[in-house]
Parts: structure tokens; sequence; C-alpha cells
């Protein structure tokens, strides 16, 4: 599986590179591949000078068929955005909803079976001439259902820049519930993690009065907790105990779990969350020997 994933991955990349050298004014906003739609979007129409503003991926599945996060787990490829940008324009880190357990065939996965979108934060140069701007992109993605779907697509967005930014009325308010969806980070819990041989063990308590989340998963960020085995947590007096399987393809860093806590309910008093970043210090189970 990891060897069918490196060659789908390099095929993945070399045609973005053979493919790369189409004229943004050639490109399309949009594009339809195997399992999916893909659009390029933004959430402003007037770009101003200095401001920070996104374009997005609008992703729409056909039933059955998944995308994947950031860290797709044992198999897959996060969708990706590599803009051509103008003289002086940046961009920043990839934002991703939070993700769903999805699964390819048999293997379970992080991704999204639902319509979903994914952003680039932009920030433009302090100087900036009026008139229309294209922003060319290369969209890379791995589709998968029973069988994954390697695609890429060469697609460009023109807009304005002015003296005052404009926000687009019909994409302004999705970007803006991804941003309300970023998992806050966990606070007032007592959380431990412990190595035990190829597992790691987390025990989570929350703070006086709140109640458990229900269903809870654990979503690792950086592949060191394998995506596939049941997780199987306990109740535990006030709390939870799960025992996590590490990954076979773990990160140069074993020194935290991080990643994402999920669950029907929220993590955190006085608001709705129903996940939230976890990055716990992860210490040696106490020797059995003498």
């Amino acid at each position: 599986m990891f060897l069918m994933m490196k060659i789908l991955r390099f095929l993945l990349l070399s045609g973005v590179a053979m493919t790369f050298t189409v004229r943004a004014e050639e490109r399309p906003a949009a594009f339809t591949g195997k399992g999916l739609s893909v659009q390029l979007v933004s959430d402003t129409r007037i770009i101003q000078p200095g401001q920070t503003f996104h374009l997005g991926l609008w992703i729409e599945h056909e039933p059955g068929y998944h995308t994947y996060w950031q860290n797709p787990g044992l198999a897959g490829v996060p969708t990706k955005m590599t803009p051509e940008l103008p003289p002086g324009f940046t961009a920043g880190t990839m934002i991703y909803p939070p993700p769903d357990k999805v699964k390819m065939a048999a293997i379970r996965v992080h991704g999204y079976e639902h319509p979903v979108l994914v952003v680039l934060p932009i920030t433009a140069p302090a100087k900036l001439e009026p008139g229309p701007t294209a922003f060319p992109i290369e969209a890379t993605w791995m589709c998968c259902f029973r069988t994954c779907n390697p695609g890429h697509a060469l697609l460009s967005l023109t807009l304005q820049a002015g003296a005052i930014s404009s926000p687009d009325p019909a994409w302004a308010p999705k970007f803006a519930d991804l941003q309300a969806q970023q998992p806050p980070a966990l606070k007032g819990w007592a959380l431990t993690a412990r190595r035990i041989e190829k597992e790691v063990e987390l025990t989570a308590v929350p703070p006086s009065g709140l109640p458990l989340p229900e269903a809870p998963q654990f979503f690792s960020s950086d592949n060191l907790i394998c995506s596939h085995p049941p997780q199987n947590w306990q109740r535990d007096g006030n709390g939870y105990r799960v025992r996590l399987s590490l990954s076979d393809f773990q990160p140069d860093d074993k020194t935290h779990l991080r990643g994402l806590l999920s669950g029907q309910g929220s993590w955190l008093a006085g608001r709705e969350a129903p996940y939230a970043a976890i990055a716990v210090p992860i210490t040696a189970a106490p020797s059995s020997g003498p």
C-alpha cells in the first residue's frame, strides 16, 4: 500500500510539472474530474493594497468518493493549491476543515465526502496598481472510493485591485464558516500520553462539570498514529482512556501526540467545539523489570 501511494504521488507531481506552462488567460476557474468537481473561488472581489485575502478550492464529491485532509492517514494525498503569484504577492499556509473518518476501500483514512472548501491565504503588496489581476494556480488532489484517482487542474481567477476591499457576497460566508470551524486548543483538561510498545495510551479528564463528548476519535496531524485501527475509547473515572496504534510511517519528532479530538458534544465549556487541538508530551511507560 505504501509503495502504491508513492507511485501515485510521483505520477501526480509529474503531471504538475508537465502542465504548468499553460497561460493564465487560457485556464478556467472550474474543472470536473473523476469522482469530483472543483472550482477556484475567493472571499474578495476587490483587493486592497496590503490586504490578506483568500483563494479557495470548492470541492463537491460524487456519492461514495472522498478527498483528503492535511494528513491523509494510512493512504491518500492531501489536496493542495500551488499558486503562480504576481510580483509582490505572498502565500500563507493551507487551511483545511477538520476531517471525518472515511474509507479508501477497507482502509480508514482522514478526509471528506461532503462539499468542502480548502483555502490558501494570499497577502497583497503594500503598493498595488488598480485593475484586474489574474491568480493562476495548480490544484492537486487524490479522489478515492474503491480505487484512487490522482488529479490536477490548471485554474485561474481574475480579481480587481482597488483602494477599498470588497468581499464576494456569494463566497465570503463560506470562508467565514471555515474559519469558525478551525479547532481551538483544548484547555482545562488533564491530558497524559504514554508510549507503551507499539501504542500511545492517552488519558483525558475534563474540567469539573463539563460533560464528556460522546463517540470520541483522535486524528493524528503528523501521522504518528495510524488512521486505520479502530479506537476503543473507554470511560475511566471522570474521563477517557484509549490506546492508539503507532503508524509504520512516523514523523522524525515523536515527542508529542499532536492532532485533533472529535466527538458529539463540546470539548470546551461555554462554546460549541466538536473538535479541539492537542499537543501532549509523550512519556515512556514505567519499566516492569527489576
